[in-house]
């Protein structure tokens, strides 16, 4: 635990005491995105990343290995810049410090973040990925609405958590670029994420039928009302 703490603190040390020293490149004034990934490499390394995080078998292992950074579906351009500047607000607990970047230098280092694949991903294993993310966002909106309706989605939200653990699954198979199993947890993911569509449906098909009852019993209280009303006149 103590060796964990040192190795934090020197990481730290790291980030912040190199973007002390005068930068020893030039930010390009081209969009090529070649170039932008090449000067976002030298940011990464100039900014003490390396000392924390591998590429290739080179660097720390305080963080996450990076060498297939780029094949994370969820890691998206977003994601990255919003790490950059303040890593909790996706990554909940984060130790990893704010880096403080030029608009250039976070659009560069993001560019390289994006390029970092030891490997291509298998073409349907990819696009079954990015899917299961899909859906699986859609069902946190539907069980968000199915909340604000007044139902208990509680075994939604346990449905919805064992979606993200088999996503979660799946890159840290990328991370240790190991990909044995990968099938599965991506067949499980989109699974889980059906199953919660359906069960949203449902409700909704419920929701539905509540208000259909609630509109008829409101024209009967309506059509008694002005009966009683008739009657009274008639009086």
């Amino acid at each position: 635990m103590r060796g964990l703490v040192i190795r934090l603190y020197l990481c730290v040390a790291v980030t912040f005491l190199i973007p002390l020293s005068k930068p020893c490149y030039a930010e390009p004034a081209t969009t090529d995105m070649s170039e932008s990934i090449a000067f976002g490499k030298d940011v990464y390394n100039l900014k003490g990343c390396i000392g924390c995080h591998k590429i290739a078998g080179m660097g720390g292992d305080l963080g996450p290995d990076l060498t297939n950074q780029g094949n994370i579906i969820s890691h998206d351009a977003e994601w990255h810049k919003r790490h950059f500047t303040d890593p909790p607000s996706v990554v909940p607990g984060s130790t990893m410090p704010r880096i403080e970047l030029t608009e250039n230098e976070l659009s560069a280092l993001t560019a390289f973040m994006l390029s970092l694949r030891s490997e291509e991903l298998p073409k349907d294993v990819e696009g079954a990925i990015k899917m299961a993310h899909e859906k699986l966002d859609e069902a946190r909106k539907g069980i968000d609405e199915i909340k604000k309706s007044g139902f208990n989605v509680d075994h939604l939200e346990v449905k919805y958590v064992q979606g993200w653990t088999h996503l979660e699954t799946i890159n840290n198979m990328i991370y240790t670029h190991n990909l044995a199993g990968i099938y599965k947890e991506t067949e499980e993911a989109g699974a889980t994420a059906k199953e919660i569509l359906q069960d949203v449906l449902s409700y909704n098909k419920e929701l539905e039928h509540r208000v259909i009852q609630a509109v008829v019993l409101i024209i009967l209280i309506v059509i008694m009302v002005v009966l009683l009303f008739i009657k009274l006149l008639r009086v």
